[in-house]
Order: structure tokens, then C-alpha cells, then sequence
């Protein structure tokens, strides 16, 4: 059975950035969110009936997630593939 995505805008934030999707061991929570935050802004679109979260960290990645369902996507530039592949395994680490 093939999953489908509820990320359905595949337009990367920066020319040349790749897209990932993750699964994760558990839905995504509003407290997942906030950890993930850490104080910098969220940006928020609907993409039909779901509330995505755009996350941006310091240039290396755009987190996206949509609280309740067990999945990221993420954005990335291929140039930095070793640094940003290190920082997001720390990252869901904290949380998931």
C-alpha cells in the first residue's frame, strides 16, 4: 500500500534544494512544533484541510509538519547534504 503525501506543494524554498519526506515513530504534536522552534518564527500555509508548519533553520533546512500526522518534509540544499543530514538526525533525535 503506497502512501500519500499531505505535503503537496513540491515548490523548493531555494533553487536547487532537494525534498525528503520522513516518517517518524509518532504523530508530530504542537509541543514537537515548539521544541523544534526553539524561539525562532513559524510560518503557517493550508494546503486543503491540513495547517502546515514551516520551519526554517538557519539556512540549512525548511521543516514542514502538520501536527497529528507521522510525517515531515524536508528541504535542503545538496551542496550541504553532510551538515544538514547531521543536524536534522539531532534534531528529530530530541523529539522522536
Amino acid at each position: 500500500m503506497t502512501m500519500v503525501s499531505r505535503f503537496r506543494i513540491d515548490v523548493p524554498p531555494y533553487p536547487g534544494w532537494v525534498r525528503r519526506l520522513y516518517r517518524l515513530s509518532r504523530p508530530v504534536t504542537d509541543e514537537d512544533v515548539q521544541a523544534i522552534l526553539n524561539g525562532q518564527d513559524e510560518y503557517v500555509r493550508t494546503v486543503g484541510p491540513d495547517r502546515v508548519v514551516s520551519i526554517h533553520k538557519f539556512g540549512l533546512l525548511e521543516i514542514n509538519c502538520i501536527v497529528g500526522v507521522p510525517e515531515i518534509e524536508v528541504w535542503f540544499s545538496p551542496e550541504q547534504r553532510g551538515w544538514t543530514s547531521e543536524y536534522l538526525d539531532a534534531l528529530l533525535a530530541t523529539r522522536f
